[in-house]
């Protein structure tokens, strides 16, 4: 291949006029070319200029060789033509390739240029094999799209601003829910079996859909007791429902609001504080801390929503545990 730089990727000159080799109907020519070349020069060597024949006079011999020779140019120059218009010819060089995702919209584009030999944009009717991977290595989406002319426009992109691309657009339920939203794309831009570019891939920054976080607590109700330092009893709380919001904008997080009641306690503690701990699908703990209820009355009821976690696997299940808290 040529000389490529970040985001310029060319193809060798020799690569596709190597490629350019007609199919069969196109090879059956040459065939019937090489026969009546052959057929001119036995007829030159037999009658030394002209086409002689015993059994039919000379001016039909002449006529039949001219009829040969029309025929033969008219074969090269449909050849010729064939070749001057074959698919592609005119694209040297693949560049400002990038991926974005459209809120306006709510789908992806993938954005790439095309250039001719003096480096000129230009359209043309070219396949794209497009595979998207997250940075945990799962494939959230692979297609090969077809793209025509009509798709080149003068496009902004985040990447490189306005610029003459082909824009294909990927619909945001085409892609598949992973476990990541970073992650890279991948694009191999070619045209059937006579030109072809290297794959080339950009970056996919925080904008892969990825899979919801499911948040449960088991034995609810459940009261919890905060006991003074001689080990009494001070107030209890009782816990009565869990919710939670999955916040995917940045990054994944969730966020985590625990309701209930005070059911014991005459407001002499200023604070009331219960413990809690956050458990991954395999029993680890991936959190902890205290939720701190002040100024609650027996019969109170509270909401809180203090408890954000951060860094949340998409597609995994977190269990909240409550416990006592001693003063």
């Amino acid at each position: 291949m040529g000389s490529r730089r970040r985001g310029d990727s060319r193809i060798a000159r020799g690569c596709f006029a190597h490629h350019t080799i007609p199919e069969e109907g196109a090879a059956k020519n040459h065939h019937i070319i090489a026969r009546s070349e052959a057929a001119w020069c036995f007829c030159i060597a037999q009658g030394g200029g002209v086409c002689y024949n015993k059994d039919k006079p000379k001016e039909k011999g002449c006529a039949m060789m001219k009829k040969i020779s029309l025929i033969l140019v008219l074969i090269l120059v449909v050849q010729l033509l064939g070749c001057a218009a074959a698919p592609g010819a005119n694209v040297e060089t693949l560049k400002g390739w990038s991926f974005q995702y459209n809120e306006g919209t709510n789908d992806y584009s993938v954005f790439f240029a095309l250039l001719d030999k003096k480096d000129r944009y230009i359209a043309a009717e070219v396949n794209v094999d497009i595979r998207i991977v997250n940075d945990r290595e799962e494939t959230v989406y692979q297609e090969v799209r077809s793209v025509t002319k009509d798709d080149f426009s003068n496009y902004y992109s985040q990447a490189a601003g306005e610029q003459f691309l082909a824009n294909v657009r990927i619909p945001a339920g085409d892609i598949k829910p992973g476990s990541a939203s970073d992650g890279k794309v991948y694009l191999n831009v070619y045209i059937g079996d006579v030109l072809w570019f290297d794959e080339v891939s950009c970056e996919a920054w925080n904008c892969l859909p990825i899979e919801d976080v499911r948040v449960q607590a088991e034995g609810l109700p459940q009261e919890v007791e905060i006991k003074d330092y001689d080990g009494s009893t001070e107030s209890r709380i009782c816990i009565e429902e869990v919710t939670y919001v999955h916040e995917k904008e940045y990054g994944s997080q969730v966020k985590i609001t625990v309701s209930g009641t005070k059911t014991y306690g005459n407001g002499g503690v200023a604070m009331d504080m219960v413990n809690y701990k956050l458990l991954d699908s395999e029993g680890y703990v991936v959190d902890s801390g205290m939720i701190f209820l002040d100024g609650l009355s027996e019969g109170d009821k509270f909401r809180d929503d203090s408890i954000l976690f951060f860094d949340a696997i998409p597609g995994e299940t977190y269990t909240i545990v409550f416990s006592e808290y001693s003063l």
